[in-house]
């Protein structure tokens, strides 16, 4: 039988590591139990005294972040998985206004738990596949958008899960007289609602060697 490879593992550094572009998404949860995850948009930092985020949505705005509270933030730069918590020194509500507007001051995180996630070829696809939610046990297809021996960006009309779910992903590549079926468990590492849908990143975590071996061999085809 075939081993199932160790996920990276995470290490502290520091937020300059990560190299965080304003605009990028995040996802923010209160330090509570069964709390709403909020989604967040990064505005900002002042070096080693604060950072600034602006919620996204209604929801966010009104219910989202008040001063004093602490949050666990999570997100994906595109090569680093991440998450720190912080505490809210200050929310500023401006939904009053037009254009409505908002964002919070958040206090800046000695370090960062991190794992580097993406070393591998990635390439743009366009493959169908379908995705069933660990624990909803709901089947929905998909669309892969790209994809690399480390994981893959996917296209759904419906949600896939939110940060740190788990999710069953199986698809199939290569010309129709070799056609390689895959099947993998994954890790939703970041989530972006646009006007096509939603896009999930996804870090492959339970997938056999064989299978990890067919994708790389796909992706290396695809580039050459």
């Amino acid at each position: 039988m075939a081993s199932n490879p160790v996920a990276p593992e995470f290490n502290q550094v520091s937020l300059k590591t990560l190299k965080l572009r304003p605009g990028m998404f995040l996802q923010t949860q209160r330090m509570e139990k069964n709390s709403p995850n909020y989604e967040a948009q990064f505005l900002g930092v002042i070096d080693e005294k604060c950072l600034m985020v602006v919620p996204v949505g209604t929801f966010s705005i009104k219910t989202g972040m008040k001063a004093g509270e602490t949050f666990i933030i999570r997100g994906f730069t595109g090569q680093y998985d991440f998450y720190f918590t912080s505490r809210v020194i200050q929310a500023f509500d401006f939904t009053f206004r037009e254009p409505a507007f908002a964002y919070a001051v958040l206090s800046f995180p000695d370090s960062v738990e991190a794992r580097k996630v993406r070393n591998s070829i990635r390439i743009r696809t366009s493959l169908p596949a379908s995705v069933t939610g660990v624990a909803s046990k709901a089947t929905q297809p998909v669309t892969l958008l790209d994809l690399s021996a480390d994981g893959s960006l996917i296209r759904s009309d419906e949600s896939l899960g939110s940060i740190g779910d788990m999710i069953s992903l199986e698809f199939s590549m290569g010309p129709d007289e070799q056609l390689s079926y895959v099947v993998a468990v994954a890790r939703v590492c970041h989530v972006h609602i646009g006007d096509e849908g939603y896009l999930t990143g996804v870090l492959f975590e339970n997938i056999s060697t064989a299978d990890r071996l067919m994708i790389r061999e796909f992706v290396v085809a695809g580039v050459e």
